[in-house]
């Protein structure tokens, strides 16, 4: 109990100190469900939580379509221009790095620490925002292959 224990909390402490509020609030959650004994729920997440991360996610792409933001006609016309069929292909190949990515964290769940605190450091340092951990690790696992 106490490995997990502090992985959880170090996670939540660099997600706070490194303001990446995604990474502290999900840390923060799941010492919150390891503490409180909740075994079921944890097992639940851990078979269910990146395909309803994902569904959440692409709910949130998919909300301009609810709304009205963006019509089909707007869509259609922006695929036809550059930037839409680049979006096209990098859509492709991050689908298949995400998939590379599941698979080389099934293979080295201990490389799942260093995408975090790589993630932490990115949005701390860069400016970015912590989405695409399965592309990262899809880019870990190529890279991974070519230094093997």
């Amino acid at each position: 109990m106490a490995h997990p224990f502090f992985v959880l909390l170090g996670l939540f402490l660099l997600g706070s100190l490194s303001r990446n509020d995604q990474t502290a609030v999900a840390a923060a959650l799941l010492l919150l469900l390891s503490l409180a004994g909740w075994r079921d729920m944890l097992q639940f997440l851990d078979a269910h939580a990146v395909d309803l991360g994902i569904i959440f996610l692409v709910i949130g792409l998919l909300l301009p379509f609810a709304t009205g933001k963006v019509t089909l006609a707007e869509t259609l016309g922006g695929l036809l221009r550059p930037a839409g069929m680049i979006a096209i292909a990098i859509g492709a190949l991050s689908a298949h790095l995400a998939a590379e990515g599941l698979e080389f964290l099934r293979l080295q769940p201990e490389a799942l620490v260093g995408l975090v605190i790589g993630s932490v450091i990115g949005v701390y340092f860069l400016g970015g925002i912590p989405t695409g951990p399965l592309v990262a690790a899809g880019l870990a696992a190529a890279l991974y292959q070519l230094f093997r």
